[in-house]
């Protein structure tokens, strides 16, 4: 509906889009084409292939792309390895949304993207199992563990700072609200009561007492250090896949999921198994 009136070339493939956008609403879907409409415009194409598209994509999740950035052999190489780390323990996670794009060009803040698809099922349901919550925290330290493998634990960079809020994140929501903790019980705990027009951190008020805090954070503590584990057990045992992509990432900038999949295929890489 979106497309047309727009001139298409033939590698443009609606069903990837569309494991691109979920949740995507139409105003979102319009405003993807006429940003990927404008690009095709300024690189002077007479039609729009699957690259605008992508291209408009990412300009629209994570910001425009920095095109005068000075980017040193030395950080692109760490950024390589860091987003190569994302991606290798999203592959090999049981039941985890699949690689869509791996960027190391910078963007908005962040010096390099992994794009996942996830499913659009999950995301209207709004229900995540345990199993996909803990997959996301091992995702989500797949980057710093890979620096740690790569470059040692005195070079680890300040990059995962955004992956950690996110795992901290998750971890204490599975203890705190979605019952998911066997020492604290089917109960919800944390965030009641505080101002509704105060920011969420101040307005976030403890109704549990010191020796239940000392519990949700032994199990908070618990379930990052599992992921962590997780992660370095993927990397470690898939280094060399690792190695590839990073190189794979440091000669092109961008790998799509296609090409990042035939390296698991031609490396016989597995799935984890807890």
């Amino acid at each position: 509906v979106h497309s047309r009136g727009k001139s298409l070339a033939k590698d443009v493939d609606f069903e990837k889009v569309a494991r691109r956008t979920p949740g995507f609403t139409g105003a979102d879907l319009q405003n993807l084409m006429n940003e990927a409409a404008i690009l095709a415009a300024r690189r002077d194409l007479k039609e729009i292939s699957k690259d605008e598209i992508s291209d408009a994509l990412e300009r629209i999740i994570a910001g425009p792309e920095k095109k005068n950035a000075v980017v040193s052999e030395e950080k692109k190489k760490l950024v390589a390895y860091h987003e190569a780390g994302h991606a290798l323990v999203g592959a090999l996670m049981p039941e985890y949304d699949p690689v869509a794009k791996i960027s190391i060009i910078p963007r908005g803040q962040a010096g390099g993207l992994t794009f996942f698809a996830p499913s659009e099922e999950r995301l209207e349901s709004g229900l995540y199992s345990r199993s996909y919550l803990e997959n996301q925290m091992a995702v989500a330290l797949g980057g710093r563990v890979a620096e740690e493998v790569i470059f040692g634990q005195d070079n680890v960079t300040t990059g995962a700072s955004n992956d950690f809020m996110q795992v901290s994140r998750v971890a204490r929501q599975m203890v705190e609200r979605f019952g998911f903790s066997k020492k604290i019980g089917q109960v919800a705990i944390g965030g009641g009561g505080g101002n509704p027009f105060l920011g969420q951190q101040m307005s976030s008020q403890k109704d549990y007492s010191m020796a239940t805090a000392d519990v949700v954070d032994s199990e908070v503590r618990e379930l990052v250090d599992k992921a962590y584990t997780r992660a370095t057990q993927i990397i470690t045992t898939h280094i060399d896949i690792l190695h590839k992509l990073a190189q794979l990432l440091i000669e092109k900038e961008t790998v799509d999921g296609e090409e990042f999949m035939s390296l698991f295929i031609d490396g016989k890489a597995e799935l984890f198994v807890a």
